[in-house]
C-alpha cells in the first residue's frame, strides 16, 4: 500500500500514534529512551531492502532511533499550528528503502506537549505501534526473545493444500463482494494532494453511551462493526460523489493473543470487508443485524484467515499488479468506500510519560485516492477519539463538517434516519 499511497501524491505509508500530555517531558530522557529501545529492538532501526520482487528488513547495527524536538511558541495559534505540524511530520517524504521504520517527535507547547510516534507501515500495525510506545517508556522490563509474526507462524504451519483451500475461499469472497459496485465518497484528483486531519473527541458521558450502544447492537466482540455501520449511515446521509450499489469497508482482524505484549513487529493482522447495500444502510436495525451475521458467517467459513495465503502470493507480484488486485473491482473502481480502524483502549494503558499525565490518544494515517477518506477510532481516559484523515482538496469543509456531525449522531444512537 505504500506504493499505492505514493501514487496518490502523498509521502508514503507513514502513520502515527499521538499521545497528548499535560506537561513537557525532559527531551534528554526521551532521547535516552530511544537509544535504549534501539539497543533492545534492533529491528526498529533496520531498513527495507529489495530482493527481486520481494522485500525484507536489513539490520543496520549502530543506527539510532531518530528523536526530534519541536517547539510551538505562539500560544494564540497553538491548536491549529500543532495540528499542521503533526501533519507535516507524518507527511515528510522519504524513499521506501531509506525510511526510518520508527521516529519519535516531541511537540512542545506552553505547559503541554504531544508525543508523536511516526512508523512505517511495513514494520508493524497500529497495535504494534502502541506496543512500541509501551516498551519505549518501560526500559526496566526484560526483553523477551522476538517471536515470529502471527501471520508468518500461521503460513508456516499450514500445508500447501490448506493454503490452497483458504485462497480459494478468499477468491470466492472477493467475487461475492464485487457483484456490487462500491459507493465512493470522491473520485476526483486534487492538483496538490496533501493529508488532512479533523479530530472529534467525545466526552466521557458521550463515550460511555457510544460503547453501550455498540455492545447492544453488535456485541462485545463486534465493536468495530458498530463504528463501521455508523460510518456507512453517515456517508449515506452526507452524500457521495460516485454512486454505486453498496458500501464496502475493510477492517482488521487481530491475530495476536489477547493482551500479548510480543511480538512488536511484523504482520499480526488479516482483514475482512464489511459490505451492505444502500437499502440496508438506510435501516439502522437491519444494517447492524446484517453486519453481525456477515461477520459470523465469515468466521465460520474461516475467511478471516483466507486472505493470508493470497497476500503471501501477492508478494511475488509487481507492486502495481498487487495494488490493482487489492483495490480494484471488475466494475473498474476502488473496492473500499473508506478506510477504517478501531484500536480501542491502548494496552497497557499509558497513564503517564516521564511524570506527565496522558490526556488523549489518536492515530494518523495516509490513504489512497480513492477513497481519500479514513476514520481511525480509539479510546483513552474514558473518551472516544475519532480521527478523520483525508486527502485535502477532495472534500469541502461543509461536507466534512456534515459527515462528522452525522457520524457523532449515529454513534450516540440518535439516528440520522430510520
Amino acid at each position: 500500500m505504500d506504493h499505492e499511497i505514493r501514487a496518490a501524491g502523498l509521502a508514503g505509508n507513514f502513520c502515527a500514534v499521538v499521545l497528548e500530555l499535560d506537561g513537557v517531558p525532559d527531551p534528554e530522557r526521551l532521547a535516552q529512551h530511544c537509544r535504549e529501545f534501539a539497543r533492545r529492538f534492533p529491528r526498529s532501526v533496520a531498513r527495507l531492502t529489495r530482493r527481486g520482487r520481494q522485500f525484507a528488513w536489513r539490520d543496520e547495527p549502530g543506527t539510532e532511533l531518530p528523536f526530534h524536538h519541536h517547539r510551538i511558541a505562539e500560544p494564540g495559534s497553538a491548536p491549529r499550528h500543532r495540528e499542521q505540524l503533526l501533519l507535516d511530520i507524518v507527511s515528510r517524504p522519504a524513499p521506501a528503502l531509506e525510511a526510518a521504520p520508527v521516529e519519535l517527535h516531541l511537540v512542545e507547547e506552553i505547559g503541554t506537549s504531544a508525543l508523536l510516534l511516526r512508523w512505517f507501515h511495513p514494520l508493524c500495525d497500529a497495535k504494534g505501534a502502541e506496543l512500541i510506545l509501551h516498551h519505549l517508556f518501560q526500559p526496566q522490563e526484560n526483553t523477551a526473545p522476538q517471536q515470529q509474526a502471527a501471520v508468518e507462524a500461521l503460513l508456516d504451519k499450514w500445508s500447501l493444500w490448506e493454503k490452497a483451500q483458504l485462497a480459494w475461499k478468499a477468491i470466492g469472497n472477493i467475487r461475492r463482494l464485487d457483484k456490487q459496485a462500491s459507493i465512493l465518497p470522491v473520485t476526483s484528483q486534487p492538483s496538490a494532494p496533501a493529508l488532512g486531519l479533523k479530530l472529534v473527541t467525545l466526552d466521557q458521558d458521550q463515550s460511555a453511551r457510544v460503547m453501550s450502544q455498540a455492545i447492544s447492537h453488535t456485541g462485545m466482540t463486534g465493536i468495530s462493526l458498530y463504528f463501521i455501520g455508523c460510518l456507512m449511515r453517515a456517508l449515506e446521509h452526507t452524500g457521495s460523489s460516485a454512486d454505486g450499489d453498496a458500501y464496502c469497508v475493510p477492517y482488521a482482524m487481530n491475530l495476536r493473543k489477547s493482551k500479548a505484549l510480543y511480538p512488536l513487529f511484523g504482520n499480526q493482522v488479516s482483514f475482512l470487508f464489511a459490505q451492505a447495500g444502500r437499502q440496508l444502510v438506510r435501516s439502522r436495525e437491519a444494517l447492524f443485524a446484517h453486519l453481525r451475521e456477515q461477520n459470523r458467517e465469515a468466521i465460520r467459513q474461516r475467511r478471516d484467515y483466507a486472505m493470508l495465503p493470497l497476500m503471501q502470493l501477492g508478494s511475488w507480484l509487481t507492486l502495481d499488479k498487487h495494488g490493482r488486485i487489492l483495490r480494484d473491482s471488475p466494475h473498474g473502481r476502488e473496492r473500499s468506500s473508506a478506510w477504517f480502524s478501531y484500536t480501542g483502549d491502548m494496552y497497557p494503558e499509558p497513564t503517564q510519560i516521564d511524570g506527565c499525565a496522558v490526556t488523549g490518544l489518536y492515530q494518523l494515517s495516509p490513504v489512497t485516492l480513492p477513497p481519500a477518506l479514513c476514520l481511525l477510532a480509539s479510546r483513552c481516559a474514558g473518551k472516544v477519539i475519532l480521527s478523520y484523515n483525508f486527502i485535502q482538496g477532495c472534500f469541502s469543509d461543509d461536507w466534512l463538517e456534515a459527515l462528522t456531525q452525522a457520524m457523532t449522531t449515529e454513534l450516540l444512537g440518535q439516528a440520522t434516519g430510520p
